[in-house]
Parts: structure tokens; C-alpha cells; sequence
């Protein structure tokens, strides 16, 4: 059957509508649109044109997913006890899951420590229960995601992707593939600020995703720390001299996930890296350069010594701290790109 193939701005419009209008009964929605465009991003254009070209779809199978979501669902069930439904009595089936393989109790160790057995038993319980077949999952998130609110009825659309449970898979359409990939940045905030949103109205806990929200509109100009690490002329990732015209300031660990501007967690970049970083991370050896730049250099820059005693007011305990930040937001499934 010939479909339609929605313009860029008609799938916007329907992604956007997905998350801030369907009905919600608890968080899945948001942790599969999430899924959707950090499976995406790690393609390069080449792979993505000749999907289009050859019509093909991308497959990914319902585990890939399940492993996603253990970690999005793990970082906010064990750090932080983020409820994710009204009903505190009857949690979705992936924290019951969690709560079943991990304990109740609060874990300071990141997810990277936990045991692998513990990890695959949740993962495969997960897949069973929230993506098995459709007439025997307690989740319907993988049909529903697509129902799209047309005035006062909804509308079932494939729009983004197919779906096979026999086989337990996702299949993304081409065009679908482009329109994640191209705008993920735009779509990754859209999807943390509903998150965010929707959980807000059902959690008490101080700064949730640091109130998203006032921040977005807060956002500050960071162009100030152009002049302010002045003496700093070669880009931080790809070592390459920086042109006044084509210096961008760039958040180390993503804005998306620590929604403040502090002077130690921002790096000079040249157009080309800071694109290609967009809203992932860079790798381990870049967190060890940033702690040894803001060791060697808070002395002489007075905004740089600021925001690292608001950090921790003992200076020892610096480099643990930014350590400690990189490694939740890998937990909470931020991707890390190889740069340069």
C-alpha cells in the first residue's frame, strides 16, 4: 500500500502532539520517544540516505528497547525514587520489575557497577512484560504511542514505525530515521521537558530535572564565557585554533541533563565539534582534561572558582564531583560521541 510520507513539519507536529497531548497513565510514552531518538542519533547521514533511497525500514528488536528502558527507569527508581504514576500503590510494571531485581533500597553505586545477572534478569522481564505479545503484556506503549488526538478522537497512525510481535520488533520508517536524527537536539528537549512536566505533577522532590521549565526560560546567554576563558585559543576537543567568528561555548556535560550554566562545566568549541557533541557527552579522556583545566586555572578566573566552591566548597572534592555527574548522565542514557 502507497502511504502518504509525512513532510518534516507534519512529523514535528505529530511527535510534539504525541508527547505534550495523549493520555498518560504513567511515563512509558516518554521513555520510548526518548528511545526512538537515542537509537538514532548514533547513524551517519550516508546509513540514514540510503535507507530513504531503498525504502527500507530500520528493524530494532523489543530487547533493544527493554535495555533502554531498565536504564532510563533504574537512575530515577534507585538514585532518585521519581514516581512515575498516580497510583503510588501500583507502580508501572518496569519499577515493580526494578524494585523486585535490585531492592527498594536506595543505591549509591552507578548502574555501570550493578551485576550483569541482575541486569539481564530485569531486562528480559521487562521485555516480557512491556513488550511481549500484544494480548499478553501488562503495556500497550509500543501500539499506543502512535494514536494521535484529531480534535475530540484519537487516531491510530503509523506514522514513525511499524511494529511486528511476532517477530518483537520496531520497524522505523526511512523518513522517520532522517526526521529523528536531524532533529534530535530540538526533540530530546521536548521529550525531557514533558517528562519532566508530567512528573511534576505527581512528585514533590526538589528541582525535578531542575524545573525544566523556568530553566528553558532562563536559559542565560553563555556567550560571556567567551571572553571570560579568553586565553583559552584552541578548540577543547579537536585541539584546532579557534577564528573569532566560529567560537561556540560549549556545555561538557549536556545543558539537557544540568540545566545550569557553571563556569566549570563550559569549554570552548569550534562549530564543527559542537555540532557534532550536540546533546551527548564526550569521552572519559575529555572529563580528566576539563578536571585539569579547572584545577590549573581557578585561580587566575574568578567565575571558574565560583562555580567550582558552589560545586563543593572542598576543593579535594572537585574532581570526584564532576566524575560523579559525568557518569549519571551516562547512566540516564546520554550517549557519548567520539570526538574529535
Amino acid at each position: 500500500v502507497a502511504h502518504h510520507k509525512m513532510s518534516e513539519k507534519e512529523l514535528k507536529q505529530n511527535f510534539i502532539s504525541i508527547l505534550s497531548k495523549g493520555a498518560k497513565s504513567n511515563t512509558y510514552k516518554f521513555a520510548l520517544a526518548r528511545f526512538l531518538l537515542d537509537y538514532t542519533i548514533r547513524f551517519e547521514s550516508n546509513y540514514i540516505k540510503n535507507k530513504i533511497l531503498n525504502n527500507e525500514k530500520e528493524f530494532v528488536s523489543y530487547q533493544d528497547i527493554a535495555n533502554a528502558f531498565l536504564r532510563y527507569y533504574w537512575h530515577q527508581e534507585c538514585r532518585y525514587r521519581v514516581r512515575q504514576n498516580y497510583d503510588a500503590e501500583k507502580p508501572p510494571s518496569v519499577i515493580s520489575i526494578i524494585r523486585n531485581v535490585f531492592g527498594e533500597k536506595y543505591i549509591p553505586d552507578p548502574f555501570e557497577k550493578m551485576s550483569k545477572s541482575k541486569k539481564e534478569k530485569a531486562q528480559i522481564e521487562i521485555k516480557k512484560r512491556v513488550f511481549g505479545k500484544e494480548s499478553n503484556k501488562t503495556s500497550q506503549v509500543v501500539p499506543r504511542f502512535q494514536n494521535i488526538k484529531d480534535g475530540n478522537s484519537t487516531k491510530r497512525k503509523q506514522i514513525f514505525y511499524d511494529y511486528d510481535d511476532e517477530k518483537g520488533r520496531l520497524e522505523i520508517k526511512p523518513e522517520a530515521l532522517k526526521f529523528f536524527h536531524d532533529n534530535h537536539t530540538f526533540l530530546m528537549k521536548s521529550v525531557i521537558l514533558e517528562w519532566s512536566k508530567f512528573l511534576e505533577k505527581i512528585n514533590t522532590l526538589p528541582r525535578l530535572i531542575a524545573k525544566i521549565e523556568s530553566a528553558e526560560i532562563k536559559r542565560n546567554s553563555i556567550r560571556k564565557y567567551v571572553k571570560i576563558f579568553k586565553d583559552f585559543k584552541y578548540c577543547f576537543y579537536c585541539n584546532k585554533s579557534l577564528d573569532e567568528t566560529e567560537i561556540d561555548v560549549d556545555h561538557f556535560i549536556p545543558w539537557s541533563y544540568i540545566f545550569e550554566d557553571e563556569a566549570w562545566n563550559l569549554v570552548l568549541a569550534c562549530r564543527k565539534c559542537n555540532s557534532r557533541k550536540s546533546n551527548s557527552l564526550a569521552n572519559l579522556d575529555f572529563c580528566n582534561e576539563l578536571i585539569k583545566r579547572n584545577i590549573n586555572h581557578y585561580k587566575e578566573i574568578e567565575n571558574l572558582r565560583i562555580s567550582l566552591l558552589k560545586l563543593h566548597v572542598n576543593q579535594d572534592k572537585w574532581e570526584q564531583e564532576i566524575k560523579h555527574h559525568y557518569t549519571i548522565c551516562k547512566d540516564y542514557g546520554f550517549s557519548v560521541v567520539n570526538l574529535p
